[in-house]
């Protein structure tokens, strides 16, 4: 028992080196590298960043399309004919036309404009996805660092239930090698000890388990570890329901996106209708040809004489097109008809959205209201349980219980312990998912 007792002293103080060598993590520092570093965030910060590159005039078709084409040839002939006046043998033409051409858009009944405003707005609603992914990342990041706080709690719990299982089992052995204590009573002891020592192993790896959780969020390698700094403790905040459901209208994050999707959906509606107004076009076009021609030698003449024809051409033009669509069998107005049905859609998803809110809003005002009282019970009650627990230690050594209401005892404690643990995370989780609701986690935080 001395060896045993002489290790577990030995690796406590190795334990106790390696936390002192961890990195400290407060519930700001986690929140701060989960900012900056969760993928999650990464990629929708991402996309935002395509939806502002998106959002130009020049994508919206303000300016004109200035294309350059060239087409070099070469061509060759060979002619054989007797005709003195003619040259004969090989031909060769090379030929050059580069071409500059420009088209714009005079009037397309004002789509350029609804365009750009539907980039925008484009551009909006993908900031305010970021913001949502950013705000239920920090939730995330909050319920984490305080599960890995409950769970060291929990840890603590069934390390103290052990210590007191192996202190009674130690406890009756002895009584049994003095001769009295019966088998039973030792076996059963050996059974609470085993028991609760499976308990605190599986609690170990939950721990674990909760460590790596929070590491997945800040984007850190997963078995790194770290010296908690904030408690576990529920500070009682008092919420107006009035207020936090005037917040909510006004800056929570899903209903104000529903709102610009809205504004993006009446945006079709004039996009779609411009396509019933005539369409204006200006279009400008020059090409400056080359053309060589190497003509054979003449009948007659010296081998080295070649004669050559060299001719450039220089075209320019300039029109104006008018196109209006009489006719395509409905498909515009259908486009139309379409585009307000989903803009109906969008002020129903408000409304649905509006009461889906209101009703998550009063259920999470009511949860927490109730678990910061089943919290200060928990409390009362966990020190009865513990008072509980001492005066029964000192019974049960001097014999006035038994060790079965003394394993009651225990049991009790661990019991009202895990709860009353519970019940400071169960009002953190309530008091998060109201801030979130209402729009304030990141002000908070």
């Amino acid at each position: 028992m001395r060896k045993v007792t002489l290790t577990l002293t030995l690796l406590g103080v190795f334990i106790g080196n390696v936390v002192r060598a961890q990195d400290e993590l407060s519930l700001s520092q986690a929140i701060e590298q989960g900012l900056a570093n969760n993928f999650s965030i990464q990629i929708e910060q991402n996309k935002q960043l395509q939806a502002a590159n998106l959002n130009t005039w020049g994508q919206a078709g303000m300016f004109p399309n200035i294309s350059l084409n060239a087409s070099p040839s070469i061509s060759y002939q060979d002619l054989e004919t007797d005709n003195p006046f003619r040259f004969g043998g090989a031909n060769t033409s090379t030929d050059v036309s580069p071409t500059l051409q420009a088209s714009w858009v005079l009037f397309d009944g004002l789509n350029v404009r609804m365009t750009k405003g539907k980039l925008a707005l484009l551009e909006e609603q993908s900031s305010g996805n970021a913001q949502i992914i950013i705000e239920n990342t920090v939730q995330a990041i909050i319920l984490a660092y305080y599960t890995v706080l409950l769970e060291e709690r929990r840890t603590e719990v069934f390390a103290n239930t052990l210590n007191l299982s192996r202190d009674r089992y130690d406890y009756v052995k002895l009584k049994g090698d003095l001769g009295s204590a019966v088998t039973f009573d030792i076996l059963r002891d050996k059974n609470a000890y085993l028991t609760d020592s499976s308990n605190y192993l599986t609690q170990l790896l939950n721990h674990k388990n909760a460590v790596r959780n929070l590491n997945l969020l800040l984007a850190q390698p997963v078995d790194k570890t770290y010296q908690f700094t904030d408690s576990l403790s529920a500070q009682e905040t008092s919420f107006s329901l009035d207020e936090l459901a005037a917040a909510m209208k006004s800056s929570n994050s899903n209903l104000r996106n529903q709102y610009v999707n809205l504004e993006i959906l009446q945006k079709e509606i004039g996009i779609s209708r411009s396509a019933m107004y005539p369409r204006l076009t200006f279009n400008v076009s020059g090409s400056n040809g080359w053309n060589h021609v190497e003509l054979g030698t003449p009948i007659g003449s010296p081998p080295d004489q070649i004669s050559g024809i060299n001719t450039t051409t220089l075209s320019l033009a300039a029109n104006l097109t008018l196109s209006f669509t009489l006719y395509n069998g409905g498909k515009i107005k259908n486009q139309i008809k379409n585009a307000s049905i989903q803009e109906q859609i969008g002020q129903l998803q408000i409304k649905d959205l509006e009461l889906t809110l209101d009703n998550s809003l009063i259920s999470s005002y009511d949860r927490y209201n109730l678990r910061q009282n089943l919290n200060s019970i928990a409390a009362v009650n966990l020190e009865t349980s513990d008072l509980n627990l001492s005066m029964g230690e000192e019974r049960y050594r001097n014999g006035s219980i038994n060790s079965f209401n003394y394993r009651d005892l225990q049991i009790t404690y661990l019991q009202t312990a895990l709860s009353y643990y519970q019940s400071i995370y169960n009002v953190i989780e309530s008091k998060t998912e109201l801030l979130r609701l209402s729009g304030g986690i990141l002000s908070e935080n």
